[in-house]
């Protein structure tokens, strides 16, 4: 488990270092306000991603199974209602396209969301699950 916990927290130290060097070394045409919130996102992506890692293994050394009937339908509910957000989200990114400076800002801008609309969605579905 801790061989796991390494490699993931080296792939986000990785994949963070090439995003800062992507986004320097590129010629700003965004203001640097929104690179900031993109890199604190990730950076918090990443917090909360290990933070899960540490909780599971916790969960694993106790003996816990790693999945039951309940999580799987948590996962099930929760991916059904982040892609159904998340079409709504696309819709409406493609009708105000005019708004974002570059392509790669609206595909950028469409993962990051369908990311932080998955994770709320999880979240919610979860809070409901347990309180029945």
């Amino acid at each position: 488990m801790k061989t796991k916990r390494l490699i993931l927290i080296a792939s986000i130290m990785i994949m963070l270092t090439a995003w800062i060097v992507i986004t320097v070394g590129q010629k700003a045409t965004v203001s640097s306000n929104l690179y900031l919130y993109i890199l604190a996102f990730v950076v918090l992506l990443g917090i909360v991603l290990l933070a899960n890692v540490n909780k599971k293994n916790k969960e694993l050394k106790e003996g816990q199974p790693a999945e039951d009937e309940l999580s799987t339908l948590i996962k099930y509910k929760a991916g059904y209602l982040a892609y159904m957000y998340s079409s709504y989200m696309w819709l409406f990114i493609f009708i105000f396209k005019d708004k974002f400076p570059t392509i790669e800002s609206i595909i950028g801008g469409g993962i990051l969301c369908s990311a932080l609309i998955f994770t709320i969605t999880k979240y919610r579905v979860k809070r409901t699950m347990n309180a029945k």
